[in-house]
């Protein structure tokens, strides 16, 4: 299938629909910090990424994480932060892959997005959380290893499930 501008337009719509309600499906993974969830909607930015390219997977994450905004969240930090993750994550593994198309440059990307997001989210988290939940800094320096291990097995297992069904989803919209 060639890569049209309706071809990219509507995948792109149904791409950010189908990541909005995959935040819907949300589960904490470590229960002492139940606040942090993980939610598979990263993946789908990350695959138009790929498939198209990371401006793509940009508007992807941005439409999803407005409209889980407008209709669960209300919560303009939580959702901000989301976002910075998702783009923290998709951009450097985009850009690594589309230095050589192979599957270890994709494997490489993902390492160090995994790498990257992780710690983007670490001195995010340094300078938001005390101040958002009015916490002393040293209560925030606890909670670190927890959103650092948090942020490296969520980007993972996306990791994992986007190289399991990119090569497969990729073929649909190739040339």
């Amino acid at each position: 299938m060639k890569k049209s501008s309706v071809t990219r337009i509507s995948t792109i719509g149904i791409m950010s629909a189908l990541a909005t309600g995959l935040m819907f499906l949300e589960f904490p993974i470590f229960p002492a910090v139940s606040f942090l969830k993980y939610d598979p909607s990263d993946i789908l930015p990350l695959l138009a990424g790929f498939i198209f390219t990371p401006l793509d997977g940009v508007i992807i994450q941005l439409i999803k994480d407005v409209l889980f905004y407008l209709l669960k969240s209300g919560d303009i930090v939580g959702i901000t932060m989301d976002f910075i993750a998702g783009i923290a994550y998709l951009l450097p593994v985009i850009y690594i892959y589309r230095i050589r198309k192979n599957r270890v440059f994709e494997i490489l990307g993902y390492i160090v997005g995994v790498l990257i997001v992780s710690g983007v989210m670490v001195l995010l988290n340094m300078l938001v959380v005390p101040v958002y939940w009015k916490i002393p800094f040293e209560e925030t320096l606890k909670l670190l290893p927890w959103i650092a291990g948090f942020n490296a097995l969520k980007f993972s297992i996306n990791s994992v499930v986007n190289g399991l069904i990119r090569p497969r989803i990729s073929k649909i919209f190739e040339n």
